[in-house]
């Protein structure tokens, strides 16, 4: 068996320090997450860490950011949108497909903490404009399209949170997802999209 190069070895420890961080952030949330609860779950040294990372808030971005890549690969597994209720269902897949405790978790974290904050500043940002309604013209051709589609989304991470919090799906939660699914198919039919759209 080849022997790893420097720079593979490199990157197979900066896997294992984000992969551990994101699996303690699921368990425990952001503040129960130290850098000596990631190295041990990593089974590497402090020194390691200190290597691959300035601190914690550097290694939480480079959390938030796989765990945004692992979000992007979901939805370009999927078929493209072609309709309003294709858009809500993709996102709502996208949300549940991986878990969003990760993402609520760093929102509120970087919210209420300005180191924090401003090393997911950027990770969020560039999340927050793959996801804006302008991405996607062709289907959110007019305001009335725009605007529905930012109620279903903040009502679908609405539930997401609920998720996240309640460690599983709501009980009020087909409901929901129901009536915005319902409102979409609205949308299609006064915009003129066709086609079967679930």
């Amino acid at each position: 068996m080849a022997r790893r190069t420097q720079a593979e070895r490199s990157a197979a420890t900066h896997e294992a320090l984000v992969q551990a961080t994101l699996e303690l952030l699921v368990e425990h949330g952001w503040a129960g997450v130290t850098s000596v609860a990631v190295c041990a779950r990593a089974g590497l040294t402090r020194g390691a860490f200190v290597h691959h990372f300035d601190g914690l808030p550097a290694l939480f971005a480079a959390a938030l950011d796989h765990r945004y890549a692992a979000l992007a690969s979901v939805a370009q597994s999927q078929p493209r949108p072609t309709s309003v209720t294709d858009l809500v269902t993709h996102a709502w897949q996208t949300m549940i497909g991986i878990d969003f405790k990760v993402v609520i978790e760093a929102w509120l974290a970087a919210a209420n903490d300005d180191e924090l904050g401003a090393a997911l500043g950027p990770v969020i940002e560039r999340f927050a404009k793959l996801v804006h309604p302008e991405q996607r013209p062709d289907l959110l051709s007019d305001e009335a399209a725009q605007s529905f589609f930012l109620l279903a989304r903040e009502t679908m991470l609405g539930l997401a949170l609920g998720r996240a919090t309640n460690k599983g799906p709501l009980d009020h939660e087909e409901r929901v997802l129901e009536q915005l699914l319902r409102l979409a198919d609205e949308h299609d039919a006064r915009i003129g999209h066709e086609g079967d759209s679930r």
